[in-house]
């Protein structure tokens, strides 16, 4: 590499790396307000925040590192142009192949970082999130029952009026208060109301609620109340997770290798949407390139507003055709690695043409269109003389 190869990577490097940094912290902001929100209602303890936000980061930086590579190509060279830098650089003989080549390898390091974090860490990153969300939902030492506040647990609603923890295995409740909202043809609402009790864990891992020496409220549908009073009453108060949501957590933990020797459809799909983003950061580049080539008159983010288009209508053409699998409208190949190739065909290679061409081919039409016009003239002088 010359110094005007290693001057534009660095620029670039440099651009990526402000990029990158600003959409993280948006991001991980967004992602603590919201386990923030979790920890508010009790679903949450408020000390597994940091370890949550961590392990949810390789999935952000699948889909935030094709994004600043865009971003970053367009800005920098966007601001080569504007300070006419461009046209010193292509007067001592620097040729935009050279540019593109450039960024291809910038691209290409993007690209295997890209690889390593969608196609191993995300898998590792997804059953580290779930081994934690398991014991924070069944370890009692992360149980988000206080003293005086009601707690969701599923269907079951549980109001106490004192805790005390008895160590990392279990804690004893006093006063407490549990109400449910019972299915259909059972009761409409119960309370059930107990002087003590105690929650722990079974040899299954499932948490169970026990109450001893209490009452119990059963109100009916046609408006009759059922009471009854018993010496012990266990309940479970684990979350419901549904069968779409297990499969889900199985897929995401699963290894790509795993995902595409499976024979389900939903895990080759989860497989091309993991290979995905690697494809995605080189067809940016190519992309990026020519957009950025600005003016100077027009201003360095002449461009970043199409370009923003532009990205955009890849990403939802890309979620749109996933949706369309997942629903069985479209094949599973060429599956979502059409919108890599469209984009190329569609976008990327016109936009690389070199303008002579383009000229040429602009002449073609004018002139095809002259000569239509003289041909229809001298038809219609013809007829008249005639």
């Amino acid at each position: 590499m010359n110094k005007l190869d290693k001057y534009l990577f660095k620029e670039i490097l440099k651009s990526q790396f402000v990029v990158l940094l600003v959409l993280v912290v948006a991001f991980a902001g967004q992602t603590a307000v919201k386990l923030m929100t979790e920890v508010a209602v009790g679903a949450l303890p408020p000390r597994l925040i940091a370890l949550f936000m961590f392990y949810s980061m390789p999935q952000f930086l699948t889909y935030l590192f094709p994004l600043t590579l865009y971003t970053a190509v367009i800005i920098t060279l966007g601001r080569i142009c504007s300070d006419s830098e461009m046209v010193v650089m292509k007067a001592v003989g620097y040729s935009s192949k050279r540019i593109m080549m450039v960024v291809l390898l910038l691209g290409v390091l993007s690209a295997s970082a890209v690889g390593y974090i969608s196609l191993t860490l995300s898998a590792q990153a997804s059953t580290a999130a779930y081994a934690l969300e398991k014991q924070a939902l069944t370890d009692p030492e992360f149980l988000p029952i206080e003293s005086g506040r009601f707690v969701n647990f599923g269907k079951y609603n549980v109001y106490v009026e004192d805790v005390n923890n008895n160590g990392r295995d279990d804690k004893d409740v006093s006063n407490i208060y549990v109400i449910e909202m019972a299915g259909a043809g059972g009761p409409t609402t119960s309370i059930t109301a107990a002087d003590e009790g105690h929650i722990a864990l079974d040899e299954d891992g499932v948490r169970w609620l026990e109450l001893k020496n209490g009452r119990r409220y059963e109100y009916m549908p046609d408006g009759t109340m059922r009471r009854a009073r018993f010496e012990e009453f266990k309940a479970p108060v684990s979350a419901n997770v549904t069968e779409d949501v297990k499969m889900y957590r199985a897929i995401t933990m699963m290894s790509t290798t795993e995902l595409l020797n499976s024979d389900s459809r939903i895990a080759n799909l989860e497989a091309q949407w993991r290979i995905s983003p690697i494809l995605t950061t080189l067809v940016v580049c190519l992309i990026a390139v020519p957009l950025s080539m600005v003016n100077p008159r027009q201003g360095r983010f002449a461009r970043l507003a199409p370009a923003i288009l532009i990205y955009l209508a890849y990403y939802l053409l890309l979620l749109s055709v996933r949706n369309f699998i997942k629903t069985e409208n479209l094949g599973l190949y060429p599956g979502l690695y059409l919108v890599p190739v469209l984009f190329m065909i569609c976008v990327a290679l016109p936009l690389n043409m070199p303008k002579t061409y383009l000229k040429h081919i602009h002449q073609s039409k004018i002139k095809g269109s002259v000569l239509g016009m003289s041909f229809k003239k001298s038809s219609d002088k013809d007829g008249e003389d005639k």
